[in-house]
């Protein structure tokens, strides 16, 4: 499945059925969203809630990795920190792009969409590569040579948490 969704973030023209896929929640998320007006924290929440759905099939994949990986059982904790991280990941933007002004977004705009794609691309190829080293068993010799390569006193640190 992870490779599976790195191929979606590569081809054009998978992520084009992804989105028509998921295009009717994403369709039922724009037309609640028009209907619900924006005073009171409740729903502002809601409004949360709706931009989940109207935005899924841009996250879809990334999540479906994050979930798949932690699915598997192994390492809780580290699932638990790339959960974290995931959410810190996605929560990022949203936060720096609601802070900036309409005239600096309008000024950067062109440079975050190209970020975007080169980041879309980046990731898609991570995920297909460690998908394709998970199901060949070839990660199991990957991590035994990074562990060889890594000093001592960060294998301790990094697996007592």
């Amino acid at each position: 499945m992870l490779a599976l969704f790195g191929l979606i973030l590569l081809v054009p023209k998978l992520q084009a059925v992804f989105v028509a896929a998921m295009s009717g929640l994403s369709s039922s998320g724009h037309q609640l969203l028009a209907r619900i007006t924006l005073d009171g924290l409740a729903r502002q929440l809601v409004i949360g809630l709706l931009l989940g759905a109207v935005w899924s099939p841009c996250f879809g994949p990334t999540l479906g990795a994050a979930t798949t990986l932690a699915s598997q059982g192994k390492d809780l904790t580290q699932i638990t920190v790339l959960m974290a991280i995931f959410g810190v990941g996605a929560a990022a933007p949203l936060v720096i792009l609601g802070s900036l002004s309409r005239v600096s977004l309008v000024k950067v705009r062109g440079r975050l969409l190209n970020a975007g794609r080169y980041g879309k691309q980046l990731f898609g190829s991570s995920m297909l590569c460690f998908g394709i080293l998970i199901v060949t068993g070839a990660d199991k010799s990957v991590e035994a040579w990074i562990l060889d390569r890594t000093p001592d006193w960060l294998t301790a640190f990094s697996t007592r948490f």
